[in-house]
């Protein structure tokens, strides 16, 4: 077991910390999407297409 950690232990390490970054983004992800969404929604809100179509012409 030891032989087998030390050819293999980076490429263990490498796994884990990936698969940990993995689990985190599909953990935060929904959330910052919601997040992004809310600001989109809000700021179309505001911003009516009348005045940007205006503005373009």
């Amino acid at each position: 077991m030891d032989v087998f950690l030390q050819e293999h232990g980076k490429t263990i390490f490498v796994a884990v910390c990936i698969l940990l970054l993995v689990g985190v983004a599909y953990a935060v992800g929904p959330v910052i999407s919601k997040a992004i969404t809310g600001v989109v929604t809000s700021y179309t809100g505001s911003v009516s297409f009348d005045k940007v179509s205006g503005m373009i012409h």
